[in-house]
């Protein structure tokens, strides 16, 4: 990346602030920038932060330890601990110096502490859909309901094609509940017919209480589609 950018070790160092054994170093794989330096470094080369992690590995099915491997290495415990004192000293997520792709070179254990961290920002909503691809399936149901049960619905709808049943059918629910109808339509062609069939029961059950949405049901099959409609007067 440095010589494609037509920059000595020295430049790099200036940059950084680091002497040019260190950056020898970086590119002798001796050792690592410290994690902070990953922003600055990516904006130095023009490149992602998630591009200079996973530098000189192609990603293929192949080599996926030796990515692993080599994330690992810019978070051993002594490291994590930096990363969780920022977070936990930060008010916001904008407020963090370490780059938020910091989870895709986190172990499950270290997901779990900074994903609780993650969620104590006022500002987390901003930021679900940048790491949510770096989580595990609970670890994005978390993710997933918390959003949804504070009723971030901007941030909700970006989520929507990380659901997997379980977590689609637990936020069905909860619209219903909280009569967020609206946003039903935003979810209708990622769900299941038996999802579908809830929330037509759930307008059936109720229908001397709420209105029924009308754009909804051109959205269900032929068979639920009546259902919910008045009775006839007899």
């Amino acid at each position: 990346m440095r010589q494609k950018n037509n920059l000595t070790q020295q430049n790099v160092a200036e940059k950084t602030g680091v002497t040019p054994q260190a950056v020898s170093k970086w590119e002798r794989c001796e050792s690592l920038p410290d994690i902070t330096l990953l922003p600055e470094l990516a904006q130095i080369f023009g490149v992602t932060v998630e591009d200079i992690i996973t530098a000189g590995k192609s990603g293929t099915v192949n080599d996926t330890d030796d990515v692993m491997r080599s994330l690992n290495l810019f978070v051993d415990e002594r490291t994590f601990e930096k990363v969780k004192n920022e977070f936990t000293k930060a008010e916001s997520i904008r407020d963090l110096s370490i780059p938020i792709e910091i989870f895709m070179a986190l172990n499950g254990g270290q997901k779990d502490i900074l994903l609780e961290l993650f969620l104590e920002k006022d500002d987390y909503a901003l930021f679900t859909d940048e790491i949510i691809r770096y989580l595990n399936v609970s670890q994005r149901t978390k993710l997933i309901m918390s959003v949804a049960e504070n009723g971030d619905f901007d941030a909700l709808e970006t989520l929507i094609p990380f659901m997997g049943r379980a977590v689609r059918t637990e936020v069905v629910t909860l619209l219903l509940k909280r009569g967020r109808y609206d946003f039903l339509e935003e979810m209708i062609l990622f769900l299941t017919h038996d999802q579908k069939e809830t929330i037509i029961r759930y307008f059936s059950d109720n229908k001397q209480e709420i209105d029924i949405p009308e754009n909804l049901f051109p959205l269900f099959d032929t068979t639920t589609r009546d259902r919910p409609a008045a009775p006839a007067d007899t």
